[in-house]
């Protein structure tokens, strides 16, 4: 996000820059399009997220058409589905990231490679198809031709019997697509800055990412099926039973499932392989393994196994639900919705509980279908339109980022400076100050040093720092760690913390002079009240 609004800020389309710096982690597209919403509808975070959502809601459509030329419009429909209903889709569609975009030019790519092997092909789907790969390299670069490339090499081989259903000037159309779109961007930059970018993304961003020590090293090589299973829920548990129904199968509903399935499979594979693992890489598996989940629930009746599954599987769906209506995650009241909210969300989740249990006495695929995803967005609906936004007020980030941004209005030249970061204020800071802070533990070196600098620290280390010359205390805030919000954080409960921002220098801003002398005062009242009840005799036994 910051790449996309430091091009609005300065002009530069060419060259993202993050934290100040030319940026070349990843190619452009992704914060072209950024850029383009901040620019129309102003530089704030839903602007940036408006770009993932649109890509989630077009790969959700170019998964039914996906699905439509392997199956037919009942499982493209149940398959799309199943996608728009999967926890992990619906998470990573809310983050400003490249990967739903990736996702969404790889399934296109193989939609529009099937659609060529249908008969009287129109003459578009060639250049479009040249047109998907290269705002994929566009997007994240050459991992679009490796996942994508895998799709379609697995397609030549099951058509190898039939000719190829492009002729010299289609893949000339195709080639010149592909070139413009995806390779236009690098070669204006090496036009600028010559080839130390180019070397820095090729070798840096992806061969060291894939086996060297760069990035999110240490997973073990089974890492992603674990996490598909967890993150893919509900569906995931249908997935195992989905593909052992319909490879025993025959004719082409068998070859369309053994296309997705070895797809899908080969891609896991490769990102195994890669030293750096993190699970959105997972995303542009999803639309195939959706598609066969959805054939699955959209191929007829089922026996006593399927049944048993499903029953299982919304049970436990439900027992979710009534525990965490019985047991609520242990988060203090300032971080959660306004207590008038209490009544909808309690019946809201006792609806999609009893929902749940119905489709359980009698599972049938359509009443699996319609009971898990509406239960599954009925719950992310109520996460991202009250407990989300509850948990990000009662945060102090907003209010850092502003104090900062103040104290830098007044000294431009102040940092901001900071060891640890549990709320992930930096980020916030970054955007909405327009600073990026230093991260460094020896604290004091720069406290004693004549630059200004603002220190994020907890209330041990400010009080230490009261003996310089020019301490001041800009502020005190209450927080909660970020990983509140992941599994671990809500099993283990949440506690809050408090972290002050102070600085090493003065400041003419007449607020923080106020500020100051209030602090001052307080806090010799404080020191007082401790005294005297240190000198209070104790009562007798």
């Amino acid at each position: 996000m910051d790449a996309a609004r430091g091009m609005v800020e300065s002009g530069d389309w060419l060259v993202p820059r993050y934290e100040g710096r030319a940026f070349f982690d990843k190619p452009v597209l992704t914060y072209w399009l950024m850029a383009g919403s901040m620019s129309a509808l102003g530089p704030t975070y839903a602007a940036a997220r408006l770009v993932p959502v649109l890509a989630a809601l077009a790969l959700a459509l170019a998964s039914a058409w996906l699905g439509v030329l392997l199956f037919d419009r009942r499982s493209a429909l149940a398959g799309a589905l199943v996608l728009a209903s999967t926890p992990a889709f619906l998470s990573f569609a809310r983050i400003a990231m490249s990967d739903m975009l990736l996702a969404l030019w790889t399934t296109l790519a193989v939609a529009l490679a099937l659609r060529a092997y249908r008969p009287r092909p129109p003459a578009w789907v060639a250049p479009a198809l040249g047109a998907a790969r290269g705002l994929g390299f566009a997007t994240k670069g050459p991992i679009v031709l490796v996942v994508a490339g895998v799709a379609l090499l697995l397609l030549l081989l099951r058509e190898r019997e039939r000719p190829l259903p492009f002729d010299a000037v289609s893949l000339g159309l195709a080639g010149g697509a592909f070139a413009v779109l995806g390779l236009g961007w690098f070669a204006l930059v090496y036009a600028r800055l010559g080839a130390g970018p180019l070397v820095y993304f090729f070798l840096r961003e992806n061969l060291e990412r894939f086996a060297g020590e760069a990035y999110d090293v240490g997973r073990p090589l089974w890492f992603y099926p674990p996490a598909f299973l967890a993150e893919g829920l509900p569906w995931s548990c249908f997935l195992p039973l989905a593909l052992w129904r319909l490879l025993r199968g025959g004719g082409a509903e068998r070859a369309s499932t053994r296309l997705l399935a070895c797809w899908a499979a080969l891609v896991v594979g490769l990102l195994s392989l890669s030293r750096g693992k993190i699970d959105y890489y997972l995303l542009p598996v999803y639309p195939p393994l959706s598609l066969v989940v959805g054939r699955y629930l959209a191929g007829g009746s089922w026996r006593a196994l399927d049944r048993g599954v499903a029953r299982v599987v919304l049970a436990l769906g439900a027992a979710a639900l009534a525990l965490l209506l019985a047991r609520p995650p242990r988060i203090p009241a300032g971080w959660l919705p306004d207590p008038s909210h209490g009544p909808l969300l309690v019946a809201v989740v006792t609806l999609a509980a009893l929902v749940l249990l119905a489709a359980a006495l009698r599972p049938t695929p359509a009443r699996v279908l319609a009971a898990l995803s509406a239960a599954t967005a009925t719950v992310f609906l109520l996460l991202v339109t009250l407990f989300l936004p509850a948990f990000s007020a009662g945060q102090p980030n907003r209010a850092i980022a502003a104090d900062v941004a103040r104290e830098r209005l007044y000294v431009p030249r102040a940092q901001l400076a900071f060891c640890e970061d549990p709320a992930r204020v930096r980020r916030d800071v970054l955007f909405a100050a327009r600073h990026a802070g230093v991260e460094q533990c020896d604290l004091w070196s720069l406290a004693a040093s004549h630059e200004p600098y603002l220190f994020l620290v907890s209330p041990a280390q400010a009080a230490s720092f009261r003996v310089l010359a020019k301490y001041r205390h800009v502020g005190s805030y209450r927080y909660l760690p970020a990983r509140t919000l992941t599994l671990d954080g809500l099993l283990d409960g949440a506690s809050t913390g408090e972290v002050q921002l102070v600085a090493n220098y003065a400041t003419p801003d007449p607020v923080a002079e106020r500020k100051r002398r209030k602090e001052y005062r307080r806090r010799i009242q404080q020191e007082l009240r401790e005294e005297a009840r240190r000198r209070a005799p104790t009562p007798p036994p």
